[in-house]
């Protein structure tokens, strides 16, 4: 028995160290990638309150149709390649327009759709949001950056493993302590229980926000999450082409494929109209709504010159590694129930956040204290000073 409670000890005290040293090494990029994080998963929700003047818009009766709009697009950037339209649910919104690819860079335009006039324009990569998202990645380091923050995601399921071992109380009674916060106690001891219950209530959502981040940090990783799922390692995103009998027809094409993605799905919701880089290729319109409160992904393909219907993939029919494949973003940024879910986010990483603070404070207060009392000690060496006259 002595020699269990002895191991027991010995393993705590390991662990101790770990996580000490792991939290103090990696304190800095956890705090910054929870900043960003918060900030990116409101990003909806603050933009149109940051930028009001190129977000909102005096709905009007009817809007402009589609292709008016992606006609008039087309002229902003005549050079760039027309990527993507974002047409919102909310009528005061105006319509994102995108160009370029992931080689090329991104570049963007907001049009009110009901003049068509431009209200903004410019590179993707200068926005505020892109750049607090830059960091939160990668730490405006680019590869390596990928790494650091990948590695630093690994360092965060340590420690949120390692602080639910090391927080597990020995019995019932020091349950009850360990789940809330002594307000009455000493400044010492508030801090260590904020550390260790705020570590206990936000671990959870670490697991999530680290197993679901590292999907983006290495390849390998993304692949064998997938895997788990039923995904093949060698999946690739899904190309529907055109039927090759369809005859090219005069006729608002883009309006009609609007039209139809709402009649498919008729609750209201964001639609993603994403254009095809090959002229043999289909477009991809994607609408998200909360159908149950639930968020839906769901995609359908249309022929890019008949504007016919070819393939419809509703969420709820696909495989679930293509359903876990669309959500892994929405859990990982807390959107998967819309705003209620973002705010138990908010709470969690702010928690969360605290972490490296309170424990920096912990192991600073303890160094200062043994500083102290190595000060008070006498060395056994020292000879003691005799009195003479």
């Amino acid at each position: 028995m002595a020699n269990k409670t002895t191991k027991k000890n010995s393993l705590k005290k390991v662990f101790q160290q770990l996580h000490l040293y792991i939290g103090l090494l990696f304190g800095l990029i956890f705090l910054t990638v929870c900043i960003t994080g918060m900030l990116l998963s409101f990003e909806k929700e603050l933009t149109p309150l940051l930028w009001p003047k190129e977000q909102r818009v005096v709905a009007l009766k009817n809007r402009i149709p589609v292709d008016a709009i992606v006609s008039g697009a087309k002229d902003i950037f005549p050079d760039k390649r027309l990527f993507r339209v974002e047409i919102p649910a909310d009528p005061a919104r105006s319509y994102r327009i995108q160009y370029g690819s992931k080689k090329e860079k991104y570049w963007y335009a907001y049009i009110n759709p009901y003049t068509g006039e431009v209200l903004s324009k410019g590179a993707q990569a200068e926005r505020f949001f892109q750049r607090v998202l830059d960091i939160h990645r990668f730490l405006l380091m680019d590869k390596i950056g990928t790494t650091i923050t990948g590695i630093s995601a690994i360092a965060t399921l340590f420690l949120a493993i390692s602080g639910i071992y090391l927080w597990w109380p020995k019995n019932k009674q020091l349950l009850k302590q360990r789940l809330k916060i002594s307000m009455s106690a000493s400044t010492k001891r508030k801090v260590w229980d904020f550390h260790a219950v705020g570590g206990f209530y936000s671990a959870l959502f670490l697991l999530i926000f680290t197993l679901t981040g590292l999907t983006w940090s290495f390849d390998w990783y993304n692949k064998q999450f997938f895997r788990l799922f039923g995904a093949d390692i060698k999946t690739i995103k899904e190309k529907v082409k055109n039927p090759t009998s369809e005859i090219p027809v005069g006729f608002s094409l883009l309006e009609t494929m609007h039209q139809q993605i709402n009649n498919l799905y008729p609750d209201p919701g964001n639609i993603l109209m994403t254009f095809p880089n090959q002229e043999n290729l289909a477009f991809s319109l994607t609408k998200e709504s909360f159908a149950g409160g639930l968020l839906q992904i769901n995609q359908a393909y249309f022929d890019s010159r008949s504007g016919k219907l070819i393939k419809n993939n509703p969420m709820n029919k696909l495989p679930l590694a293509e359903q876990m494949r669309k959500m892994v973003k929405p859990i990982h940024v807390g959107s998967v129930f819309g705003l209620p879910s973002k705010i138990v986010l908010f709470l969690a990483v702010s928690l969360a956040a605290t972490l490296p603070i309170t424990g920096l404070w912990i192991w600073l207060n303890k160094r200062n204290k043994k500083t102290a009392a190595r000060k008070k000690r006498r060395p056994r060496d020292q000879a003691v000073p005799l009195n003479l006259p």
